[in-house]
């Protein structure tokens, strides 16, 4: 074989030469496409929440590998008040906390992607929501520790514009988690104080800010009629590491005692950031139950928390989970 190639002409060996080479590369393209697998494409996914089926009376995973995703946090899931666009806070261990956001075009779900809100201000973002009114986007960026501001940014027909922190009381207070009522109430986390608030919010500012009234919250997500507020906490109660409670507000404007949602929404898993679909008829929240308490979002029928609204006043066992 050597002294065939040899005897050969100089010009037929380039030959050979080029043909061996393109040998390779393709013998190579071909390993390289058994070894690294396409990207699969996006489903098709049309209709309310995010094309999903509707939760039953016990909580389930909501869109498992698809928002839902195994080995990075998803928590405070908002939908815009129409239902046809999805905020939710994704964070990936070790790396920076990140709004994502899907909406629909040309009557299906997007692929949801990072968005940044405070076009580029702030390192991080989380828990971003959007107001009833569907004019505004609320969310609290930071750049480290608890150094959490509440901002705001408008919404306007040709996009989203003019990202800015609240002022007035709550400008100067490390605060997170900001749901708004559909009168303008803003209630949010105060972390210093480890208290919800309320604040009455006129024109991006801030007045009138104080305690809510609650017995005990951490993240407090405010009805649009103010009728009921959900919270999570850890009580004497708590089924885990921490549940989602609910508050009804009486005659006189006062809030109840939290009200443990039970074994439809609660384990023995840390529970948390409790938010609503916006017509009301399912509850979203985290649960911390992958390894390395990792959270994923669950929902569930909001009749939950009508049940504990009648086991609350009349004294009746909740007959939701029969």
């Amino acid at each position: 074989m050597k002294a065939a190639i040899k005897n050969l002409k100089w010009e037929d060996k380039m030959v050979l030469k080029i043909i061996c080479k393109k040998s390779l590369i393709f013998s190579f393209s071909i390993i390289m496409t058994f070894a690294i697998p396409s990207e699969q494409p996006f489903p098709h996914l049309t209709g309310k929440y995010f094309g999903q089926k509707g939760s039953g009376r016990k909580a389930e995973l909501f869109a498992p590998g698809l928002i839902s995703l195994e080995g990075r946090y998803e928590f405070a899931l908002s939908f815009s008040p129409a239902g046809d666009e999805l905020l939710f806070t994704v964070q990936v261990p070790g790396k920076p906390a990140c709004v994502h956001y899907t909406r629909i075009v040309e009557a299906r779900w997007t692929k949801p992607k990072p968005v940044s809100l405070s076009k580029g201000a702030k390192k991080e973002e989380m828990e971003a929501f959007f107001s009833w009114d569907g004019r505004h986007i609320f969310f609290a960026p930071y750049d480290e520790g608890l150094d959490v501001r509440i901002w705001k940014i408008d919404i306007h027909e040709n996009g989203w514009h003019h990202p800015q922190p609240l002022k007035g009381q709550i400008a100067d207070e490390s605060a997170f988690f900001p749901t708004c009522s559909k009168k303008g109430t803003l209630y949010y986390s105060n972390i210093s104080q480890k208290k919800i608030y309320k604040a009455l919010l006129e024109k991006g500012v801030v007045k009138e800010a104080g305690e809510a009234g609650l017995e005990f919250g951490g993240h407090g997500f405010i009805a649009p009629d103010e009728s009921f507020i959900l919270v999570d906490s850890i009580q004497d109660d708590s089924r885990g590491k921490q549940d989602i409670y609910v508050a009804f507000r009486d005659e006189d404007g006062d809030w109840s005692k939290p009200v443990n949602l039970g074994n439809e929404v609660n384990t023995e898993y840390f529970e948390t950031c409790p938010t609503l679909s916006s017509d009301g008829k399912y509850l979203f929240f985290s649960r911390y139950n992958e390894p390395g308490e990792i959270s994923n979002i669950y929902w569930v029928d909001s009749r939950v928390i009508e049940e504990a609204r009648r086991a609350l006043y009349t004294r009746e066992p909740s007959k939701f989970a029969e």
